[in-house]
């Protein structure tokens, strides 16, 4: 399970970055656009903030969670005794998967009420927005999932801290 959660995390991760060089590239074109031609795309802005930077960020969640890539901060834990930090972690890996879990139930009744409104902004021209909604429950559910599956590789005695954390618990 494990391997295959890896695998769509890997895979999600590689299309954010795929998004982000289409972002790149859509921005571009609508610069020299506006600049040699003074036709600039229409919505560039919406599209950018409402689709690509949300996929950017949410898409690789889970890959972030599962890694321990996450941004922290230890200062005494590899000092305590391996049996508490084992509990710490079990404890945090539990809090973090409730609190994503949360997450993605809010932000999944946003993209549901999002798409019976059929929501869309307005800016430079409307933009339909409600498909991007579910970039948010997607990946804080996939998150939620990944802290439990650390919570099982904890207890089966595999690694789930990153290499930064050598003194800690393996």
């Amino acid at each position: 399970m494990e391997s295959l959660f890896k695998k769509l995390a890997n895979g999600l991760t590689l299309i954010s970055g795929a998004v982000l060089l289409l972002m790149m590239m859509h921005v571009t074109l609508d610069v020299a656009l506006k600049n040699l031609f003074n036709a600039p795309f229409q919505g560039t802005v919406e599209i950018s903030s409402y689709y690509y930077m949300v996929a950017v960020v949410m898409l690789p969640m889970a890959l972030v969670e599962i890694n321990d890539e996450q941004i922290s901060v230890d200062l005494l834990f590899g000092q305590l005794p391996a049996i508490l930090q084992k509990a710490l972690l079990l404890v945090t890996f539990l809090a973090t998967a409730c609190v994503l879990a949360l997450m993605t139930w809010r932000t999944g009744l946003d993209a549901i009420r999002a798409f019976r409104v059929g929501e869309v902004v307005m800016g430079s021209r409307e933009v339909v927005v409600w498909p991007a909604r579910c970039f948010l429950p997607l990946g804080f559910g996939l998150a939620s999932i990944a802290a439990l599956l650390r919570v099982a590789m904890l207890l089966r005695g595999r690694r789930v801290l990153a290499v930064h954390h050598e003194g800690a618990t393996e």
